[in-house]
Protein backbone atom coordinates (compact mmCIF):
# COMPACT_ATOMS: atom_id res chain seq x y z
CA UNK A 1 0.00 0.00 0.00
CA UNK A 2 1.38 3.42 -0.99
CA UNK A 3 1.29 5.97 1.81
CA UNK A 4 -0.28 9.25 0.69
CA UNK A 5 -1.13 12.32 2.71
CA UNK A 6 -4.79 11.78 1.78
CA UNK A 7 -4.67 8.31 3.35
CA UNK A 8 -2.95 9.65 6.47
CA UNK A 9 -5.62 12.34 6.83
CA UNK A 10 -8.37 9.82 6.12
CA UNK A 11 -6.97 7.60 8.87
CA UNK A 12 -7.92 10.25 11.42
CA UNK A 13 -11.52 10.31 10.20
CA UNK A 14 -11.73 6.52 10.23
CA UNK A 15 -10.24 6.33 13.72
CA UNK A 16 -12.90 8.74 15.01
CA UNK A 17 -15.63 6.66 13.36
CA UNK A 18 -14.13 3.49 14.86
CA UNK A 19 -14.09 4.99 18.38
CA UNK A 20 -17.71 6.11 17.97
CA UNK A 21 -18.60 2.58 16.80
CA UNK A 22 -17.00 1.20 19.99
CA UNK A 23 -19.28 3.34 22.18
CA UNK A 24 -22.25 1.09 21.43
CA UNK A 25 -23.83 -0.45 24.56
CA UNK A 26 -22.80 -3.98 23.52
CA UNK A 27 -19.14 -3.04 24.01
CA UNK A 28 -19.49 -1.57 27.51
CA UNK A 29 -18.46 -4.79 29.24
CA UNK A 30 -15.42 -5.10 26.98
CA UNK A 31 -14.46 -1.52 27.87
CA UNK A 32 -14.65 -2.34 31.59
CA UNK A 33 -12.47 -5.42 31.06
CA UNK A 34 -9.77 -3.43 29.26
CA UNK A 35 -9.91 -0.60 31.79
CA UNK A 36 -9.63 -2.92 34.80
CA UNK A 37 -6.73 -4.80 33.21
CA UNK A 38 -4.86 -1.58 32.39
CA UNK A 39 -5.27 0.56 35.50
CA UNK A 40 -5.04 -0.06 39.21
CA UNK A 41 -8.24 0.13 41.23
CA UNK A 42 -8.72 3.55 42.75
CA UNK A 43 -6.46 5.33 40.26
CA UNK A 44 -8.03 8.35 38.56
CA UNK A 45 -8.23 7.83 34.80
CA UNK A 46 -7.24 10.99 32.92
CA UNK A 47 -8.01 11.97 29.35
CA UNK A 48 -4.77 10.47 28.05
CA UNK A 49 -5.45 7.23 29.92
CA UNK A 50 -8.92 7.04 28.43
CA UNK A 51 -7.53 7.45 24.91
CA UNK A 52 -5.04 4.62 25.48
CA UNK A 53 -7.77 2.36 26.91
CA UNK A 54 -10.00 3.00 23.90
CA UNK A 55 -7.08 2.36 21.56
CA UNK A 56 -6.43 -1.05 23.14
CA UNK A 57 -10.14 -1.80 23.19
CA UNK A 58 -10.79 -1.22 19.49
CA UNK A 59 -7.56 -2.65 18.09
CA UNK A 60 -6.40 -5.48 20.37
CA UNK A 61 -9.07 -6.72 22.77
CA UNK A 62 -10.60 -10.03 21.73
CA UNK A 63 -14.36 -10.19 22.24
CA UNK A 64 -16.13 -13.40 23.20
CA UNK A 65 -16.65 -14.07 19.50
CA UNK A 66 -12.87 -14.05 19.05
CA UNK A 67 -13.03 -10.93 16.89
CA UNK A 68 -11.72 -7.44 17.60
CA UNK A 69 -13.90 -4.35 17.39
CA UNK A 70 -11.97 -3.08 14.37
CA UNK A 71 -12.77 -6.34 12.57
CA UNK A 72 -16.47 -5.92 13.33
CA UNK A 73 -16.31 -2.28 12.24
CA UNK A 74 -14.79 -3.19 8.88
CA UNK A 75 -17.35 -5.97 8.40
CA UNK A 76 -20.15 -3.45 8.97
CA UNK A 77 -18.78 -1.01 6.38
CA UNK A 78 -19.14 -2.48 2.91
CA UNK A 79 -18.74 1.06 1.52
CA UNK A 80 -15.05 1.28 2.42
CA UNK A 81 -12.61 1.05 -0.49
CA UNK A 82 -10.02 -1.75 -0.35
CA UNK A 83 -7.04 0.47 0.70
CA UNK A 84 -8.97 1.78 3.70
CA UNK A 85 -10.19 -1.70 4.69
CA UNK A 86 -6.65 -3.06 4.45
CA UNK A 87 -5.30 -0.18 6.52
CA UNK A 88 -7.88 -0.65 9.26
CA UNK A 89 -7.32 -4.40 9.53
CA UNK A 90 -3.57 -3.77 9.56
CA UNK A 91 -4.03 -1.73 12.73
CA UNK A 92 -4.41 -4.96 14.70
CA UNK A 93 -0.60 -5.19 14.49
CA UNK A 94 0.18 -2.67 17.24
CA UNK A 95 3.78 -1.85 18.15
CA UNK A 96 4.28 -0.61 21.70
CA UNK A 97 7.54 0.39 23.25
CA UNK A 98 10.02 2.99 24.39
CA UNK A 99 11.39 4.90 21.43
CA UNK A 100 14.50 7.03 20.98
CA UNK A 101 14.15 9.85 18.46
CA UNK A 102 16.69 9.71 15.65
CA UNK A 103 15.63 12.68 13.51
CA UNK A 104 12.80 14.46 11.72
CA UNK A 105 12.22 13.56 8.07
CA UNK A 106 9.75 16.00 6.60
CA UNK A 107 6.34 15.24 8.10
CA UNK A 108 7.63 11.97 9.59
CA UNK A 109 9.67 11.13 12.65
CA UNK A 110 12.41 8.47 12.59
CA UNK A 111 12.62 6.56 15.89
CA UNK A 112 14.28 3.41 17.23
CA UNK A 113 12.43 1.06 19.57
CA UNK A 114 14.68 0.33 22.55
CA UNK A 115 12.90 -2.99 23.10
CA UNK A 116 12.93 -4.62 19.65
CA UNK A 117 15.85 -2.53 18.34
CA UNK A 118 14.00 -1.80 15.07
CA UNK A 119 13.72 1.61 13.39
CA UNK A 120 10.31 3.07 12.49
CA UNK A 121 9.28 5.92 10.20
CA UNK A 122 6.23 7.40 11.92
CA UNK A 123 3.52 9.80 10.81
CA UNK A 124 0.64 11.43 12.65
CA UNK A 125 -2.87 12.00 11.31
CA UNK A 126 -2.67 15.40 13.00
CA UNK A 127 0.30 16.45 10.92
CA UNK A 128 4.03 16.65 11.48
CA UNK A 129 3.75 19.55 13.92
CA UNK A 130 2.93 17.16 16.76
CA UNK A 131 6.53 15.90 16.52
CA UNK A 132 8.02 19.39 16.83
CA UNK A 133 8.77 18.99 20.55
CA UNK A 134 10.89 15.87 20.03
CA UNK A 135 14.60 16.40 19.55
CA UNK A 136 17.17 13.80 18.52
CA UNK A 137 18.08 11.51 21.46
CA UNK A 138 14.87 12.35 23.31
CA UNK A 139 12.54 9.51 24.33
CA UNK A 140 8.85 8.64 24.25
CA UNK A 141 6.40 5.94 25.25
CA UNK A 142 4.15 5.33 22.26
CA UNK A 143 1.96 2.99 20.23
CA UNK A 144 2.20 2.71 16.45
CA UNK A 145 0.07 0.96 13.82
CA UNK A 146 1.09 0.20 10.23
CA UNK A 147 0.14 2.38 7.32
CA UNK A 148 1.62 0.88 4.18
CA UNK A 149 5.36 0.47 4.69
CA UNK A 150 5.37 3.17 7.38
CA UNK A 151 3.77 3.64 10.79
CA UNK A 152 1.12 5.85 12.31
CA UNK A 153 1.04 7.14 15.88
CA UNK A 154 -1.96 5.62 17.68
CA UNK A 155 -3.19 6.79 21.05
CA UNK A 156 -1.25 9.25 23.17
CA UNK A 157 2.50 9.86 22.80
CA UNK A 158 4.04 10.19 26.27
CA UNK A 159 7.34 12.11 26.29
CA UNK A 160 9.93 11.04 28.88
CA UNK A 161 10.97 14.38 30.25
CA UNK A 162 12.81 13.73 33.50
CA UNK A 163 15.64 11.29 33.79
CA UNK A 164 15.78 10.94 30.01
CA UNK A 165 18.02 8.07 29.01
CA UNK A 166 18.12 6.30 32.37
CA UNK A 167 14.33 6.26 32.77
CA UNK A 168 13.78 5.21 29.15
CA UNK A 169 16.26 2.34 29.33
CA UNK A 170 14.89 1.15 32.69
CA UNK A 171 11.32 1.06 31.35
CA UNK A 172 12.48 -0.68 28.16
CA UNK A 173 14.37 -3.34 30.13
CA UNK A 174 11.31 -3.97 32.29
CA UNK A 175 9.07 -4.27 29.21
CA UNK A 176 11.46 -6.71 27.53
CA UNK A 177 11.36 -8.93 30.61
CA UNK A 178 7.60 -8.78 31.20
CA UNK A 179 6.47 -8.74 27.55
CA UNK A 180 9.02 -10.73 25.52
CA UNK A 181 6.65 -10.72 22.52
CA UNK A 182 7.64 -7.05 22.11
CA UNK A 183 11.31 -8.04 21.88
CA UNK A 184 10.66 -10.88 19.46
CA UNK A 185 8.96 -8.68 16.88
CA UNK A 186 12.50 -8.41 15.55
CA UNK A 187 13.16 -11.59 13.49
CA UNK A 188 16.88 -11.38 14.21
CA UNK A 189 16.27 -11.31 17.96
CA UNK A 190 13.82 -14.19 17.66
CA UNK A 191 16.43 -16.26 15.81
CA UNK A 192 19.07 -15.30 18.36
CA UNK A 193 16.76 -16.25 21.24
CA UNK A 194 16.24 -19.74 19.81
CA UNK A 195 19.99 -20.09 19.30
CA UNK A 196 20.69 -19.12 22.92
CA UNK A 197 18.02 -21.53 24.17
CA UNK A 198 19.51 -24.40 22.17
CA UNK A 199 22.93 -23.68 23.68
CA UNK A 200 21.49 -23.48 27.18
CA UNK A 201 19.57 -26.73 26.72
CA UNK A 202 22.78 -28.42 25.56
CA UNK A 203 24.46 -27.26 28.78
CA UNK A 204 21.53 -28.61 30.82
CA UNK A 205 21.89 -32.02 29.16
CA UNK A 206 25.65 -32.04 29.69
CA UNK A 207 25.16 -31.26 33.37
CA UNK A 208 22.24 -33.59 34.15
CA UNK A 209 22.81 -36.20 31.44
CA UNK A 210 19.26 -35.84 30.08
CA UNK A 211 16.71 -33.16 29.22
CA UNK A 212 14.30 -34.45 31.89
CA UNK A 213 15.48 -35.01 35.45
CA UNK A 214 13.48 -35.96 38.54
CA UNK A 215 14.55 -34.89 42.01
CA UNK A 216 13.08 -34.37 45.46
CA UNK A 217 11.63 -30.90 45.85
CA UNK A 218 13.90 -30.36 48.85
CA UNK A 219 16.94 -30.77 46.58
CA UNK A 220 15.66 -28.45 43.86
CA UNK A 221 17.22 -25.19 45.03
CA UNK A 222 20.71 -26.63 45.52
CA UNK A 223 20.72 -28.65 42.30
CA UNK A 224 19.61 -25.67 40.22
CA UNK A 225 22.19 -23.50 41.93
CA UNK A 226 24.86 -26.03 40.95
CA UNK A 227 23.58 -25.99 37.39
CA UNK A 228 23.69 -22.16 37.35
CA UNK A 229 27.31 -22.22 38.52
CA UNK A 230 28.18 -24.79 35.83
CA UNK A 231 26.52 -22.63 33.18
CA UNK A 232 28.26 -19.45 34.27
CA UNK A 233 31.68 -21.11 34.32
CA UNK A 234 31.16 -22.52 30.84
CA UNK A 235 30.01 -19.19 29.43
CA UNK A 236 32.93 -17.34 31.03
CA UNK A 237 35.34 -19.81 29.50
CA UNK A 238 34.09 -18.85 26.04
CA UNK A 239 34.26 -15.10 26.49
CA UNK A 240 37.21 -12.91 25.69
CA UNK A 241 39.33 -11.95 28.70
CA UNK A 242 38.16 -8.34 28.80
CA UNK A 243 34.51 -9.43 28.78
CA UNK A 244 35.08 -12.14 31.35
CA UNK A 245 36.47 -9.65 33.84
CA UNK A 246 33.24 -7.66 33.71
CA UNK A 247 30.97 -10.53 34.83
CA UNK A 248 33.23 -13.04 36.55
CA UNK A 249 32.46 -11.74 40.05
CA UNK A 250 28.75 -11.23 39.61
CA UNK A 251 26.61 -13.31 41.99
CA UNK A 252 24.71 -16.26 40.59
CA UNK A 253 21.15 -15.62 39.55
CA UNK A 254 19.04 -17.27 42.22
CA UNK A 255 15.67 -18.69 41.17
CA UNK A 256 13.02 -18.33 43.87
CA UNK A 257 10.87 -21.45 43.78
CA UNK A 258 7.35 -21.39 45.23
CA UNK A 259 7.19 -23.21 48.59
CA UNK A 260 4.39 -25.45 47.25
CA UNK A 261 6.71 -26.67 44.49
CA UNK A 262 9.52 -27.46 46.92
CA UNK A 263 7.11 -29.36 49.18
CA UNK A 264 5.37 -31.24 46.35
CA UNK A 265 7.42 -34.43 46.55
CA UNK A 266 9.18 -35.38 43.32
CA UNK A 267 9.75 -32.46 40.93
CA UNK A 268 10.40 -32.94 37.21
CA UNK A 269 12.74 -30.42 35.60
CA UNK A 270 12.29 -30.61 31.84
CA UNK A 271 14.27 -28.60 29.30
CA UNK A 272 12.25 -28.94 26.12
CA UNK A 273 13.51 -27.75 22.74
CA UNK A 274 10.46 -25.52 22.24
CA UNK A 275 8.93 -24.97 25.67
CA UNK A 276 12.23 -24.23 27.35
CA UNK A 277 12.92 -24.92 31.02
CA UNK A 278 9.92 -26.04 33.08
CA UNK A 279 9.32 -27.27 36.65
CA UNK A 280 6.51 -29.70 37.45
CA UNK A 281 5.65 -30.43 41.06
CA UNK A 282 4.21 -33.71 42.29
CA UNK A 283 5.49 -35.37 39.14
CA UNK A 284 6.23 -38.68 40.85
CA UNK A 285 2.53 -39.48 41.28
CA UNK A 286 1.71 -38.15 37.81
CA UNK A 287 4.38 -40.33 36.16
CA UNK A 288 3.42 -43.46 38.13
CA UNK A 289 -0.21 -43.07 37.05
CA UNK A 290 0.91 -43.21 33.43
CA UNK A 291 3.22 -46.14 34.16
CA UNK A 292 0.66 -48.15 36.15
CA UNK A 293 -2.87 -47.00 35.20
CA UNK A 294 -4.35 -49.31 37.85
CA UNK A 295 -3.08 -46.80 40.44
CA UNK A 296 -5.85 -44.45 39.33
CA UNK A 297 -8.11 -46.41 41.66
CA UNK A 298 -6.30 -44.54 44.42
CA UNK A 299 -7.62 -40.96 44.79
CA UNK A 300 -4.22 -39.28 45.09
CA UNK A 301 -3.02 -40.55 41.73
CA UNK A 302 -6.26 -39.74 39.95
CA UNK A 303 -6.34 -36.29 41.54
CA UNK A 304 -2.77 -35.55 40.45
CA UNK A 305 -3.65 -36.21 36.80
CA UNK A 306 -6.82 -34.13 37.16
CA UNK A 307 -4.83 -31.29 38.71
CA UNK A 308 -2.35 -31.34 35.83
CA UNK A 309 -5.26 -31.20 33.38
CA UNK A 310 -7.15 -28.41 35.16
CA UNK A 311 -4.21 -26.18 36.10
CA UNK A 312 -3.88 -23.61 33.30
CA UNK A 313 -0.30 -22.86 34.37
CA UNK A 314 0.76 -26.43 33.51
CA UNK A 315 1.68 -26.77 29.84
CA UNK A 316 0.78 -29.76 27.63
CA UNK A 317 4.41 -30.92 27.86
CA UNK A 318 4.04 -33.51 30.70
CA UNK A 319 1.16 -35.21 28.86
CA UNK A 320 3.10 -35.25 25.61
CA UNK A 321 6.14 -36.75 27.33
CA UNK A 322 4.06 -39.54 28.84
CA UNK A 323 2.31 -40.20 25.53
CA UNK A 324 5.64 -40.32 23.68
CA UNK A 325 6.70 -43.13 26.01
CA UNK A 326 3.55 -45.18 25.59
CA UNK A 327 0.55 -43.75 23.69
CA UNK A 328 -1.62 -46.77 24.57
CA UNK A 329 -1.15 -46.28 28.31
CA UNK A 330 -1.65 -42.52 27.93
CA UNK A 331 -4.96 -43.26 26.19
CA UNK A 332 -5.97 -45.63 28.99
CA UNK A 333 -5.15 -43.10 31.71
CA UNK A 334 -7.12 -40.32 30.07
CA UNK A 335 -10.05 -42.63 29.31
CA UNK A 336 -10.31 -43.42 33.02
CA UNK A 337 -9.83 -39.86 34.21
CA UNK A 338 -12.15 -38.26 31.65
CA UNK A 339 -14.72 -41.02 31.63
CA UNK A 340 -14.50 -41.21 27.84
CA UNK A 341 -14.42 -44.86 26.79
CA UNK A 342 -13.32 -44.15 23.23
CA UNK A 343 -10.59 -41.63 23.96
CA UNK A 344 -7.47 -42.23 21.89
CA UNK A 345 -4.39 -40.05 22.44
CA UNK A 346 -3.19 -40.20 18.84
CA UNK A 347 -6.61 -39.11 17.59
CA UNK A 348 -7.91 -36.95 20.44
CA UNK A 349 -4.86 -35.85 22.42
CA UNK A 350 -4.10 -32.63 20.58
CA UNK A 351 -7.75 -31.55 20.70
CA UNK A 352 -7.85 -32.22 24.44
CA UNK A 353 -4.72 -30.14 25.03
CA UNK A 354 -6.13 -27.27 23.00
CA UNK A 355 -9.31 -27.39 25.07
CA UNK A 356 -7.68 -27.67 28.50
CA UNK A 357 -4.48 -25.69 27.81
CA UNK A 358 -5.79 -23.02 25.49
CA UNK A 359 -3.43 -20.26 26.64
CA UNK A 360 -0.44 -22.27 25.39
CA UNK A 361 -1.88 -22.26 21.86
CA UNK A 362 -2.93 -18.60 21.66
CA UNK A 363 0.44 -17.45 20.35
CA UNK A 364 3.39 -18.83 18.47
CA UNK A 365 6.10 -20.42 20.63
CA UNK A 366 8.84 -18.07 21.76
CA UNK A 367 12.26 -18.66 23.32
CA UNK A 368 12.47 -18.42 27.09
CA UNK A 369 15.91 -16.80 26.88
CA UNK A 370 15.96 -13.12 25.97
CA UNK A 371 18.77 -11.77 23.75
CA UNK A 372 19.09 -8.46 25.56
CA UNK A 373 21.23 -5.75 23.98
CA UNK A 374 24.37 -4.58 25.73
CA UNK A 375 22.72 -1.16 26.08
CA UNK A 376 19.73 -2.50 28.04
CA UNK A 377 21.51 -5.17 30.11
CA UNK A 378 22.75 -2.80 32.86
CA UNK A 379 19.20 -1.59 33.50
CA UNK A 380 17.60 -4.92 34.36
CA UNK A 381 16.29 -4.76 37.89
CA UNK A 382 16.39 -0.95 37.97
CA UNK A 383 13.64 0.73 40.01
Amino acid sequence: MTVTMDLVERSGELKAELIEFARKPRYQQAFREVASASWREGRVIGDGDLIDILDRLVLQHRLRSGQTIVEQFVASRSDLPAPERDMLLGWRDVVEGIFEVVRRDGEALIVTNLVDQLTYRVRSNMGGEVFRVFRPRSYMIARFVPIGSEWLASGVIHPIIRGGRKVAYSIAADLAMKCPEMLFRNPSLLERGWELQRCDRDRFIRFFGTDMVLMPGTALVERMRQYAAFSRDEVLAKLAAQESDSIANRPLVEIEFPPDLVRSGTVAVIYDETDGLGFFGGFGEFERAFTEPALLEQPRYRQRVVDYLDDDSVSPLPFRRMADRDPLRASEVLRRVLGRKNFDWQRDGERLMRQRKRSFFDRAPQPRILPISARLAPYFGSP
